[in-house]
């Protein structure tokens, strides 16, 4: 499932220092965030992390010979003169809302599994019943943040069936933020408790961020 020029420029604005020439021969594999496993064919968005800015793998990128790249407002610097990008506010915004795209683009329904405990357990379950139906899509271990989230949208296939979505939450506003670029069909709540309730001071805090 490819990502044309135009459905890229929907999203992220238009690219910058693309000749009209290539213009039509412009679309993308896949959306990488790792410069480690990205492939000629990707789109690379350079995501700053916690620990670590996707900026600084730029000359590895560029070395893997991509078409283009999405980057910060500011980091032009990093790209040589007649290379062609995506320039953004929020690159990890960006990144959500490419996952978005897939995810509007794959004809499937999607499930998404929070709660304090039991989530994963839940999940493997949704996917053994689904099995039936023939390959499903699950969340890896604990991709259930802001990035794996994202990155399993992005890697659901469209042979895949149905996709099973586990979603984490350390904070306020996480699930809701979680939701709104994957758009689940149907979402399970394991239960709610005390579990990870550090962010958000008291269970009632809790209990409402995940309704």
């Amino acid at each position: 499932m490819e990502f044309s020029l135009s459905e890229l420029n929907n999203v992220l604005g238009d690219i910058k220092n693309l000749s009209e020439g290539k213009r039509d021969s412009l679309n993308f594999k896949n959306i990488s965030i790792d410069s480690r496993t990205l492939l000629k064919n990707d789109l690379f968005i350079a995501i700053n992390g916690k620990n670590f800015d996707g900026h600084s793998f730029l000359p590895d990128v560029l070395d893997k010979g991509v078409k283009s790249v999405v980057i910060k407002k500011g980091m032009q610097r990093l790209l040589p003169s007649n290379f062609p990008y995506w320039v953004v506010n929020d690159t990890l915004e960006a990144f959500q809302k490419l996952a978005l795209l897939k995810r509007k683009k794959l004809n499937i329904p999607i499930i998404a599994v929070t709660g304090s405990v039991g989530k994963t357990t839940t999940k493997e379950m949704i996917g053994g019943v689904l099995n039936k139906l023939g390959r499903i899509k699950l969340s890896h271990s604990n991709f259930n943040n802001e990035f794996g989230v994202a990155l399993t949208i992005l890697a659901t296939d469209i042979k895949d069936k149905a996709l099973v979505l586990e979603m984490g939450m350390r904070g306020p506003g996480q699930i809701e933020n979680l939701s709104k670029y994957s758009e689940p069909d149907i979402a399970v709540i394991t239960n709610i408790g005390t579990a990870h309730i550090g962010l958000l001071g008291s269970k009632k805090k809790y209990y409402l961020c995940k309704v």
